[in-house]
């Protein structure tokens, strides 16, 4: 019979990784929520796609990385 099953999350060195690229794509979706704004007050419907693209990569990477953090479900 096995006891119960250790916590494994991130090393440090992943941890460290992940806040590099998250850091590193915050500028694109700043750029991208610049230029969405910039779209949709120029008529352009596209901006409105891009927005809603951008939205869910965001909450994509925010369950990627809560997983992460909390090891195996």
């Amino acid at each position: 019979m096995s006891g119960p099953e250790p916590h494994v999350g991130w090393t440090v060195e992943q941890r460290a990784a992940v806040k590099r690229y998250l850091q590193f794509g915050a500028v694109f979706v700043f750029a991208g929520v610049v230029l969405s704004v910039f779209l949709i007050a120029s008529g352009n419907s596209g901006g409105w796609g891009l927005l809603l693209l951008i939205g869910c990569l965001s909450i994509t990477s925010y369950f990627f990385v809560q997983r992460g953090k909390n090891g195996p479900a």
